[in-house]
């Protein structure tokens, strides 16, 4: 198989620029450091150059082209000038490329702007979109409404996301569909763990409020805003919906936990039965009736502990992937717990901690991605021709479908 092209037109080929094509028969480059993935082909096909010179494509892979798109099916090809975009494998894959006047663009299936094509003397030049903010999640186009939830649910699995789509439990969550090659660097960054124990999935009580299990996390090595050094998790055994609360010592863990009873008791109308944490001593006090683990043995409190490191683990993803100052831990933990209680499913009940609590599905179109900027409405006395608002950074997420500026920070120089 032999098609013609130009050998050269500069040294094209090292720079992120792809020129469309309607003749080729893929996607094609010739610099192999382009390539995420890369598989050696064996076959005879070649390309014919307009010098009457060869080249033989040497692999097949998937090239990052920008932050939030994905190449696939890229021909390797030796002494290739320019990287070559072919229109009909965009279609083929279900883009839309619109040529008007003045007007040319790649949309994915969402109507959503891929890429914009530039004229480039008589050819067609891509310029492709970077995502907002230094994200590091190499997507392909079709994906970007996959990653932007991805990274709105605190960095949730792709695989897990795409199921809790399929099973209709939230309002508002569209239906996805896993991808492989799908790589999150922040994820990478603040996931990586050893091997742990098999979790045992039973139900061991009937209602929600019955049993909590508590455990306190930290000191934090940095202090946050607010002035706090620890936080609190309490999980509800029943329905695993969780609290947390920060604090600057963890003698403060006692008056809250109080409070949390008293509040569940009115609300359930029912007594607690038990409360389980650890042997720390901020939780042994003669008013409470506690079930305390052996000392040294966290696996006998796993379920609040295996909470603990999927709080830390998403918060610290976060705050990985916008570069936001360590000192803001408080705030993304506090929107890592209020994601997991609408995102995770109770095992055997196949629900929502929401759901469980509650009685109806929760709601998740309001949310946004934590770290992205927004712009925060100004108070006072204004001038006539001042800006109204100023650019922030998306800190804490609402208790509402109505943003505020209250979870959001002006850093300086934004």
């Amino acid at each position: 198989m032999g098609e013609a092209y130009v050998r050269t037109l500069g040294d094209r080929g090292l720079e992120n620029i792809w020129v469309m094509d309607s003749g080729c028969s893929r996607h094609m480059t010739g610099n192999h450091r382009w390539f995420s993935s890369l598989t050696p082909v064996s076959s005879s096909e070649h390309i014919i150059f307009g010098d009457k010179g060869t080249s033989k494509v040497k692999g097949i892979g998937a090239v990052p082209v920008s932050e939030i798109f994905i190449l696939r099916d890229v021909a390797l090809v030796g002494n290739l000038g320019y990287n070559l975009l072919f229109v009909s494998q965009l279609l083929e894959e279900g883009y839309e490329v619109r040529f008007k006047k003045g007007f040319y663009r790649v949309l994915d299936s969402q109507e959503s702007l891929v890429c914009s094509v530039v004229p480039f003397g008589k050819v067609f030049r891509v310029d492709f979109l970077s995502s907002s903010g230094p994200s590091r999640c190499f997507m392909a186009g079709p994906s970007s409404v996959l990653w932007k939830w991805h990274r709105r649910l605190g960095h949730l699995s792709f695989d897990f996301l795409a199921k809790l789509s399929s099973l209709d439990l939230i309002r508002g969550l569209p239906k996805l569909k896993s991808e492989r090659d799908l790589v999150c660097h922040p994820c990478r960054h603040g996931k990586m763990v050893a091997a742990s124990h098999t979790p045992v999935n039973q139900v061991m009580t009937a209602r929600p409020g019955e049993l909590l299990h508590m455990d306190t996390v930290g000191p934090s090595r940095v202090r946050s805003v607010g002035g706090n050094w620890d936080v609190l998790v309490i999980m509800d055994d029943f329905s695993r919906w969780s609290w947390v609360h920060f604090m600057e010592s963890k003698d403060e863990a006692y008056e809250f936990v109080h409070d949390l009873v008293l509040r569940l008791r009115n609300e359930s109308g029912h007594a607690m039965r038990a409360l389980r944490s650890d042997n720390g001593s901020e939780f042994k006090n003669d008013r409470l009736e506690h079930q305390f683990s052996s000392p040294y043995v966290p696996q006998q409190n796993g379920i609040v502990e295996r909470k603990n490191r999927t709080l830390v683990e998403m918060a610290r993803t976060m705050l990985d992937e916008h570069r936001t100052p360590r000192k803001f831990w408080p705030e993304a933990i506090n929107t890592t717990c209020y994601v997991s209680n609408r995102i995770f499913l109770r095992a055997i009940l196949n629900k929502t901690s929401y759901e469980l609590r509650f009685g109806w599905q929760p709601k998740m179109s309001h949310l946004r991605v934590f770290g992205c900027r927004c712009f925060v409405l100004k108070q006072g006395n204004l001038d006539k021709f001042e800006p109204r608002s100023s650019d922030g950074v998306f800190l804490d997420m609402p208790r509402t479908r109505v943003h505020t500026a209250f979870g959001s920070w002006t850093p300086a120089g934004l």
